[in-house]
């Protein structure tokens, strides 16, 4: 009897081996797709054509969306941007109000002619899916950088669907570091509809934890990959104030209470320097 259960034991160890085995395999060799039946606002992907010291990104979002966010009106520009001038990093979040436990975040480049360039990193959906927490763990949705500009990504935010958004000005180590940051965000963009597709990840790939990765890459170690505020993202900008990220020296409450921008928002609407206006004081 004894012999029997330890080979029953050896047996059920093994198949469970090889479950483990086949599970990584599948984890590691599964390529996320670059065609699909994509959501119209994720249909159409962004690119960056390098020259020097210029950029040219190509497909940069500006829907607008009314008069509710299901209402989308696509629209597209090329733009040209001289990574020289890149002025000023911005870090917006958006936490979700019927869930004060999750956000979306992302960046924007100020440029010293007054331009902006919002990079947001997103799930892929196709026109049948929505976003499911559980899903985007397990090969779900494709990893994908968007170029917008802030009429769509923000305003869409603040004014159509209406959940708070907060646009904190980031404090660099060094001026060459704003642009360090595009010009490693705009590459990944364009590798992972390319070389190297990715699937997005609930909890090691989203859109935080994506962010930390390009951080990271400029000063290494900077925010711990371990920190929970990136699974619980709508406390992400209390872990970059506390890692000195934030270029402000108040406390998270009155750094949320200065940087909500919905109500100026809201009072200037569509206007071509919505992003200029605000950030006005």
């Amino acid at each position: 009897m004894k012999f029997l259960k330890n080979n029953i034991v050896k047996k059920l160890s093994f198949f469970i081996l090889g479950i483990g085995v086949v599970f990584v395999g599948w984890y590691f060799l599964d390529k996320p797709p670059l065609d699909g039946n994509w959501q119209e606002q994720l249909a159409v992907i962004s690119s960056a054509q390098f020259d020097g010291d210029f950029v040219t990104v190509r497909n940069v979002r500006n829907f607008r969306y009314y008069p509710t966010e299901a209402d989308m009106h696509p629209a597209y520009y090329d733009k040209t941007y001289d990574l020289t001038q890149v002025k000023k990093v911005w870090y917006i979040t958006e936490p979700f109000n019927e869930n004060k436990s999750a956000a979306h975040t992302f960046v924007s480049f100020e440029f010293n002619n007054g331009d902006f360039l919002s990079i947001s990193i997103e799930a892929r959906k196709t026109v049948e899916q929505t976003y499911s927490v559980w899903k985007g763990m397990l090969h779900y949705y494709p990893l994908v950088y968007m170029a917008a500009d802030e009429r769509d990504v923000v305003l869409m935010r603040a004014n159509i669907r209406k959940d708070r958004v907060y646009v904190y000005p980031v404090k660099l180590e060094k001026a060459e570091n704003a642009r360090l940051l595009l010009v490693d965000m705009l590459k990944k963009m364009n590798d992972l509809t390319s070389n190297h597709p990715r699937w997005y990840n609930t909890m090691f790939a989203n859109c935080t934890s994506s962010i930390v990765g390009h951080v990271n890459k400029l000063t290494p170690g900077r925010i711990s990959i371990f920190s929970w505020e990136l699974l619980l993202t709508a406390s992400a900008d209390e872990l970059a104030l506390k890692r000195g990220l934030l270029d402000t020296n108040l406390t998270i409450e009155q750094a949320r209470e200065k940087f909500y921008i919905n109500e100026i928002s809201e009072r200037i609407g569509d206007v071509p320097n919505y992003s200029v206006e605000i950030r006005k004081e």
